[in-house]
């Protein structure tokens, strides 16, 4: 009986301990053929989540309503979005936080000989606007014009909005004359023969706040996220970004996951990607920078903007 006992406490102990020694897994939740999976490849193909004490896995889903209804089920640990929707959570009476892994953002891009070469001969012309009448980029490059133009691009543009392969087409059929899109979408238009007309945080820098902070990273919950996983994240993802800053060979591996139609979109997506890498992680200075850049957008993007981003909160960048 003393025997069987022992036993029985053995084996709990080395259970217990087995628990506690188990590898902590992240669920990032991604769109099936979005870029971040890029990263998430590189991350766990290269066993930077190994290096770093922790597994990572994906989900990969259909649409971007589904990887934000899985997170907020508890489906998955992490999601990309940006930092204005994580301030909109947090002042539902979430703790969510947010920290960057690019500094990619949109451009409008415009096609060589189509009369555009400022963003002021835009007044009276079509527009496509990807992202719709709410898009970041888009209010910042309506704060610019209005400003250096003195017009309203909202008023004095024709604005058209679509999904981004849609505007693309029609800017290379002619159909606009400028289109605002993300930044990937930019980067194959460039590969077509496009140009950048201007980039937003160029717009941005413009605006008075220089260099524009990161606006795309991960989210996750302080309320049932271990803070120190998501910080062994945080570290796997910069060495991961400075492995694609650096490593030809890297993108070569990738290649069959970007959808590159042709070497030319293949170069421009990977400079673009590359352009927008970042080693470093959050601090102070990226801190005011979002604030200055969120007073920015409120002032601009009025009221309807004002509900959706709501008050800034650092709280979003706390680790």
């Amino acid at each position: 009986m003393i025997f069987r006992l022992a036993c029985a406490c053995l084996l709990l102990a080395v259970a217990t301990l087995a628990r506690a020694q188990e590898t902590p897994v992240l669920r990032v939740a991604v769109l099936k053929f979005g870029t971040v999976n890029w990263l998430t490849d590189v991350i766990q193909t290269r066993k930077l989540d190994a290096a770093e004490g922790f597994r990572l896995e994906t989900v990969e889903l259909a649409g971007r309503d589904a990887t934000s209804v899985a997170f907020q089920a508890g489906d998955a640990d992490l999601i990309v979005a940006d930092w204005i929707w994580v301030m909109n959570q947090r002042q539902r009476g979430a703790d969510m936080r947010f920290f960057p892994y690019s500094r990619a953002l949109g451009a409008l891009m415009v096609m060589p000989g189509g009369g555009v070469k400022a963003l002021c001969d835009l007044r009276g012309k079509t527009v496509g606007v990807v992202g719709g009448d709410l898009d970041k980029s888009w209010i910042v490059y309506q704060a610019l014009a209005q400003r250096d133009c003195g017009f309203s691009l909202r008023d004095e543009a024709d604005a058209v909005f679509g999904a981004p392969p849609l505007m693309s087409r029609q800017l290379v059929t002619g159909a606009v004359a400028a289109v605002s899109t993300f930044w990937h979408f930019a980067a194959r238009l460039e590969a077509e023969g496009a140009e950048k007309l201007l980039g937003a945080d160029a717009a941005i820098a413009a605006l008075g706040v220089a260099p524009a902070p990161p606006l795309v990273g991960f989210v996750w919950d302080a309320r049932r996220t271990d803070p120190a996983t998501v910080a062994a994240m945080g570290r796997a993802v910069r060495a991961a970004g400075a492995l694609m800053a650096a490593d030809e060979a890297e993108w070569l591996r990738l290649r069959p996951l970007m959808q590159a139609e042709d070497d030319a979109a293949f170069a421009a997506l990977r400079d673009a990607y590359q352009a927008g890498v970042v080693t470093a992680p959050w601090g102070a200075a990226e801190t005011e920078a979002a604030r200055a850049l969120h007073a920015t957008l409120i002032a601009a993007g009025g009221e309807g903007f004002g509900r959706i981003a709501g008050a800034f909160d650092a709280g979003a960048f706390a680790e």
